[in-house]
């Protein structure tokens, strides 16, 4: 059925060929045109779905309380020119910025060591405790903290860059450094490594893909056609997340580059099986072509699909939106391959290949022929020596695991990007400077806070948190008004004497919600989030107040537990649905055993590989185990399907996998060259988890495109010569 309907739309590729590449590049248009409208997210936010306990707490306190967003500033003397950051004309710099930044919209509050005083001997007459505030021990550094009003932040990067342009108009006193940082500053580096970054991997693919296709098939021609279907598979998918209103993320940009490395892996199947006929002198290359190397492309894009499909179940919102437009992205680049290349091809055989002739090069560097060879003579000595093969493997196993258990998971901040990027040099340096501090909260809702039994409550559980190891400080309206007056109008008239832009940190202006401020020594982990929460149980709240953690470190905190999950949810989900499909393509249980055994041990050795190389565990490498299954299957499914063909064809074992190795065998090591770089092009991108996860998954594809040949040929010699008899398949679909 498959075969026919392949077969059939070969012969009309043949007959419409200018049409449908007509309507190819029509596509191409269209989903340019949607695809450049595409957003880009940085919110962390976008981590988590909407009922991720504490998220909604979380989007209240950043709506409509003010503070919640901080901006740093951090002035530096570099102790040849300026003896420290007390310096007048130091002083006279800081005055000036504290003025010009005051007047940017979004700004409420800005402390700087001026609160102290205006010159160096009133400064230090203040008590040490509040001089640590602002400058460091040896004054080699000082911090201007700006307090935003989140209602009123316009969008946060274009604030950022309004900051960075303010604070350069101000002219440097001699021997100083002026960095904005704080976490809006991170996050506005994240924002432009994620766009730079989405480009740059893009870019990087494609032309390094181009290249290798060049000089694999030598003609400019074939490497431009082969490239023009993958393109519109790349845009139609960006194009559809336009549509379906999924935002480009750090995560979503990686499978751009993805995509044009499984196009490029269709598509050299198809090539290199459709060049082979012709060098047969079949005059129906190209039915053939796509009639074997299409069922196995449609089979091969499905468990792909099914494979990223399981990352839908993932408690990340990024991860399961990555797994949506990966398995889109998926389908597009097969049914562009499909029913695009075909009519391509036919326009090469019309105007010429124009194949340049690189064989003095090749012979030269000792490359002709390299790949079929190499591929050849790894089957052939899994079939001489399956013992030694199998010890090396066993061996090679100890420090896999040792590897594996070495693996560390990290999520925090610090490790998205690079430490010598100016905002977080400057980041770092308040930390060591001024103290290592994270902030959880506390919002409070309730018909009205200034109710006594509610400003008890809150008193109570301040006092609480306060007995919690590494907590530094607790803050609420109700610490401030301590102690609390007894009745409801004492209350609310000492409200009403806090300054404003105080009282306007911890409550609304209805008085339905009210905030405590957290500050911890160091992160805010499961174990805090559980003390608090043990504290809100312990403590008598009235009944119609809600007392529930909110915050960016709160959702933070809950990542490893979340990621634990989905690495073992999503990598069984991946599992089944891939065995199903493999069962579906070979009909055979033996097939599975067989397609799965290479790929499940080059995902083991790239994770001991992970490791060995200190790479940890983040959001991203908890996909290693599915990506590497629904890629690596691709590669024993051609490997297996070609084998049983050669096989129907009366050729015996040996010769069977010779043939097997020498046409597939190249085009697996093709399409793990191609799609290898297609990974390392994540090396462009600033954000360090994107580049590691670039390079395992590389890693990964070559520990794929090795162990097929020689694993598959192991089973089937074993399932041939040691269990006595020829594996049972059920019939071949061409031959029923």
């Amino acid at each position: 059925m498959i075969e026919g309907v392949l077969n059939f739309y070969a012969n009309v590729s043949k007959r419409f060929y200018p049409l449908i590449i007509v309507l190819a590049l029509a596509v191409a248009l269209v989903s340019f045109h949607q695809a450049e409208k595409t957003e880009i997210s940085t919110d962390v936010l976008g981590f988590f779905y909407q009922d991720t306990p504490g998220m909604a707490e979380t989007r209240v306190l950043e709506s409509d309380f003010t503070g919640t967003d901080t901006v740093e500033i951090l002035i530096e003397a570099d102790r040849v020119i300026t003896k420290d950051v007390l310096e007048n004309d130091v002083l006279d710099m800081t005055a000036e910025i504290v003025d010009v930044v005051s007047n940017i919209p979004g700004v409420f509050r800005v402390s700087s060591i001026l609160d102290l005083g205006d010159t160096r001997d009133e400064i230090l007459s203040a008590s040490p405790k509040e001089i640590s505030n602002y400058v460091s021990k040896d004054l080699q550094y000082s911090v201007i903290t700006i307090k935003l009003d989140s209602a009123e932040v316009p969008d946060r990067a274009e604030l950022i860059e309004t900051f960075q342009k303010t604070v350069g108009r101000v002219e440097r006193a001699d021997g100083t450094e002026v960095t904005v940082t704080g976490g809006l500053a991170v996050y506005y580096a994240w924002d432009q490594a994620v766009k730079t970054g989405f480009r740059n991997s893009i870019i990087a693919s494609a032309v390094t893909i181009v290249v290798i296709l060049f000089f694999v098939f030598r003609s400019p021609v074939t490497a431009s056609f082969i490239m023009i279907p993958i393109l519109v598979a790349v845009l139609a998918a960006f194009g559809t997340m336009r549509f379906i209103n999924i935002p480009l993320n750090f995560l979503t940009v990686m499978f751009g580059a993805v995509t044009l490395g499984l196009g490029v892996d269709y598509s050299i199947h198809l090539v290199q099986r459709y060049y082979e006929e012709l060098e047969k002198g079949n005059e129906n290359a190209l039915n053939t072509a796509v009639t074997r190397i299409g069922r196995n492309t449609i089979f091969t894009s499905l468990t792909t699909m099914a494979a990223f499909s399981s990352m839908a179940v993932a408690g990340l919102r990024m991860v399961a939106e990555y797994g949506l437009m990966s398995f889109i992205a998926i389908s597009f680049s097969a049914l562009s391959v499909l029913l695009f290349l075909p009519s391509f091809l036919i326009v090469e055989s019309k105007i010429g290949r124009n194949a340049m002739d690189m064989s003095r090069i090749s012979d030269a560097i000792g490359t002709a022929g390299f790949l079929p060879i190499l591929m050849i003579r790894l089957s052939d000595f899994s079939l001489r020596k399956p013992v030694a093969i199998i010890f090396f493997i066993s061996a090679a196993l100890i420090p896999v695991f040792y590897g594996m258990a070495q693996i560390e998971t990290l999520t925090d901040g610090d490790m998205w990007l690079p430490q010598d990027m100016p905002a977080i040099k400057a980041n770092n340096i308040i930390e060591d400077e001024f103290g290592e501090y994270e902030y959880t909260m506390i919002l409070v809702q309730a018909d009205d806070i200034r109710a006594p039994e509610v400003m008890r409550a809150m008193a109570d559980i301040e006092a609480e948190v306060r007995d919690i190891p590494r907590v530094v400080e607790v803050s609420s309206i109700a610490g401030l008004l301590s102690p609390l007056p007894g009745d409801r109008a004492g209350i609310e008239q000492r409200i009403e004497a806090v300054p404003s832009d105080i009282r306007r940190q911890f409550v609304t202006k209805d008085y339905t919600e009210a905030l405590m401020i957290i500050k911890v020594d160091g992160e805010v982990d499961e174990g805090m989030v559980q003390d608090i929460d043990d504290v809100l149980d312990y403590v008598e709240t009235p009944g119609d107040a809600v007392f529930e953690q909110a915050g960016i470190s709160l959702l933070m905190s809950k990542i490893d537990s979340i990621m634990a999950k989905d690495q073992v949810k999503t990598t069984l989900a991946s599992l089944t649905l891939v065995m199903i499909m493999l069962f579906l393509a070979l009909r055979s249980f033996t097939g599975i055993l067989l397609g799965l055994s290479p790929v499940l041990l080059a995902i083991l050795f790239a994770m001991g590989t992970m490791g060995i190389l200190q790479i940890p565990s983040t959001p991203l490498t908890i996909m290693l185990a599915t990506l590497l299954l629904g890629l690596g299957i691709d590669y024993s499914i051609h490997f297996i399907a070609r084998y049983r063909e050669e096989r129907g064809k009366g050729e015996n074992l040996e010769d069977a996998l010779r043939i097997t190795s020498s046409t597939v065998g190249e085009s697996i090591a093709l399409t793990s060259i191609t799609t290898t770089f297609g990974f390392l092009s994540l090396m462009t991108m600033t954000l360090i988890p994107v580049q590691d996860f670039g390079k395992i998954a590389a890693i990964g594809l070559v520990f794929s495109a090795i162990f097929v040949p020689v694993i598959i040929s192991i089973g089937l010699l074993f399932r041939e010569r040691v269990v006595g008899k020829a594996i049972v398949w059920l019939p071949l679909p061409w031959k029923s």
